[in-house]
């Protein structure tokens, strides 16, 4: 895959504008690898947002909520009621929008000096620069004096230099690499607080907050065990990715910098809706840029000031947090964190920050010689004791889940507890588990899984409404058990949980439509475990190629759903006889039931009538009278009330 630059021209323009040292904050031994990792990026998407194919040249939490309280008192949002505005808009009116793209288009003349706007500016005019094109615009200032003099703007600031220095190198050395503003560096500042553990509510993550549809585009892992997203190093290195297609598309990184906080499209529709593509006058326009981002540009410049000049805004005593350094180490196969901790001797807290990426406590299973990170100077110790700890790892396995398999099967076949297998695998619920996903399972012999297996299956077919015993058939009662869809095959799926109407019928190849139509289903309504879905795939659909989990026609009792034998079948195998009785003279729902050991609401439910209803002499009443109290608890139960 070729490399991609900015231009030469634009690099030297940048440099021109400040040399490098004073670009970055003093040196230091930078932890950073001695080569660019190969990431497997998604070049249709990189073209929508590039603009262009990959190798074709274009023509072209407390802190963030304590700063947007700033912003909205500062630069406040349209209101929502405004017949002219989105929610999202500039505050500015049409008119005077208007007013203003005429004034500008006059003259032709933007301030140089903070001062030229007004005087009390003039300690601004010497301020040492970055290397992204910083316009004197109200909205920059109004955050330098935020940073400078607001209690909460130092608080955050300074908060932010100090973190800064956990990743300021490995950050720098990328950019510098691949020829970009040193000084994007700031919007991880402000993106994440330089924690690559940061999530947003939205669902971005990592240093970067890339989306989870974002990250994958730029060959970054998103899965239940692993989400590079978070990782300081490859999200880095994607994000360069990212920002030199950016640039690509717009040449001009005031409005690269509102894509990456808005996404281009947002972008490319106001640049369209107002023919212009000067990023500052866009935000004068009436809903030509989101509210966001005629903060976040702004914001990130003011930061980037701040930081080339600590010493004018009063941070000059920060210390930054030692660089966070590391070695490299891969294990063989997936191994839990605790394990890696022990053989690096140090914590398990320790190994957690050094790998934000990994999610469940483990390296991800499935994944030959993972390499991780260890406390720098611990490599040779990790080589020495890992095989010590040989048997916390070599023993397990890895399991891809198919599609309506139940967790406790799963467990059943490889002989283990559901509670350890949430444990072994990082778990905090079974609903996390679904078709495709990869287990860490123990390690078992054939003989041993094909047993355990057999046990699971009983355990499955035992396991329907009401339960049965091993070696019972499952009764499945349907709306419409004679139905045949010509040229199709009928197929059994028991749902599990987290399973959708729509979720199945795509697995299968049907629509959603078919599926709730041939089960008798609202298509609104969701679905439940242990329900049994019929469906009519394709003569040539192979559930085993799928890894789909479809039930045995011939461990299955098919029954007309609320018939006479569906009643019979259910309640024989719980140890009831369904009986018709005819009431007398002066009986009651309560007396009735009570011959029975059922409670007048009992009776009433399976009758359809009010508990206290009056009944007339001679009217039936279903019963569900008792014939084998061992057969269940509620047999035993109820035979034990009856009188």
């Amino acid at each position: 895959m070729s490399q991609i630059l900015i231009p030469c021209t634009l690099f030297l323009a940048f440099t021109s504008l400040i040399g490098e040292a004073a670009s970055e904050p003093p040196r230091r031994t930078p932890q950073v690898p001695t080569s660019s990792p190969t990431l497997t990026t998604d070049a249709r998407e990189r073209w929508a947002i590039r603009g262009c194919p990959l190798d074709v040249e274009c023509d072209h939490a407390q802190l963030s909520a304590a700063i947007l309280e700033f912003e909205r008192k500062a630069f406040p949002p349209p209101s929502p009621d405004s017949p002219w505005v989105s929610a999202n808009s500039s505050p500015i009116s049409l008119a005077s929008a208007k007013k203003t793209a005429r004034e500008l288009t006059a003259s032709h003349t933007l301030p140089s000096h903070p001062s030229q706007i007004d005087p009390k500016y003039a300690w601004m005019d010497n301020l040492v620069m970055p290397d992204l094109p910083v316009r004197w615009d109200r909205r920059v200032i109004a955050f330098l004096e935020f940073y400078k003099n607001d209690p909460r703007g130092r608080q955050i600031m300074a908060v932010w230099l100090k973190r800064q220095g956990r990743y300021r190198d490995l950050i720098l050395s990328y950019l510098r690499e691949a020829h970009l503003p040193l000084d994007l560096l700031y919007i991880a500042m402000i993106e994440s607080s330089y924690d690559p553990h940061e999530y947003s509510r939205v669902g971005a993550s990592g240093l970067w907050q890339f989306m989870p549809y974002g990250g994958p585009i730029f060959g970054l892992t998103v899965n239940r065990f692993l989400d590079e997203r978070n990782d300081p190093v490859l999200s880095t290195r994607a994000v360069t990715l990212y920002w030199a297609d950016l640039y690509e598309r717009f040449g001009d990184w005031n409005l690269a910098m509102a894509a990456f906080n808005a996404g281009f499209g947002a972008i490319l529709k106001g640049m369209a809706k107002y023919n212009s593509n000067d990023f500052w006058q866009l935000l004068e326009w009436e809903n030509a840029l989101p509210w966001e981002s005629s903060m976040y540009v702004p914001k990130a410049l003011a930061a980037a000031i701040v930081g080339h000049n600590r010493k004018a805004f009063g941070f000059a005593d920060i210390v930054d947090d030692p660089p966070i350094r590391w070695d490299n180490v891969t294990v063989p196969k997936t191994v839990s964190l605790d394990a890696i901790a022990k053989a690096a001797g140090t914590t398990r807290e320790t190994i957690e920050t050094l790998n934000p990426q990994l999610r469940r406590g483990r390296t991800p299973p499935g994944v030959k010689n993972y390499q991780l990170r260890i406390p720098l100077g611990r490599k040779k110790l990790f080589a020495n004791r890992f095989p010590q700890y040989h048997d916390e790892w070599a023993n397990n396995d890895v399991y891809v889940v198919k599609h309506g398999q139940r967790f406790e099967d799963i467990a059943t076949e490889f002989g283990v507890s559901r509670s350890k297998l949430r444990k072994l695998n990082g778990l905090r619920s079974e609903a996390e588990v679904e078709g495709g996903s990869t287990l860490v399972v123990p390690k078992l012999s054939k003989e041993q899984r094909r047993i355990n297996l057999a046990k699971a299956k009983d355990n499955l077919y035992a396991a329907g409404v009401p339960k049965g015993k091993p070696g019972d058939k499952l009764i499945v009662p349907l709306t419409k058990p004679s139905l045949v869809v010509k040229g199709r095959k009928r197929l059994f799926y028991r749902v599990v949980a987290g399973n959708s109407l729509w979720a199945i019928a795509n697995a299968f190849g049907v629509s959603t439509t078919d599926l709730a139509n041939w089960n008798g289903l609202d298509p609104k309504a969701k679905i439940h475990p242990r329900m049994v879905i019929v469906v009519w795939a394709n003569k040539d659909f192979s559930p085993e190629a799928k890894k789909i989990a479809v039930l045995d026609p011939a461990r299955i009792q098919i029954v007309k759903a609320g018939s006479k034998l569906h009643i019979e079948q259910t309640e024989t195998r719980i140890g009831r006889k369904r009986i018709v009785v005819q009431a007398k003279k002066g009986q009651s729902l309560t007396s009735i039931g009570k011959r029975y050991g059922l409670s007048a609401r009992d009776l009433a439910r399976i009758n359809h009538l009010a508990p206290n209803a009056e009944l007339q002499i001679g009217q039936e009443i279903i019963v569900y009278k008792v014939f084998n109290p061992r057969a269940s608890k509620r047999a035993a139960q109820q035979a034990k009330q009856a009188r």
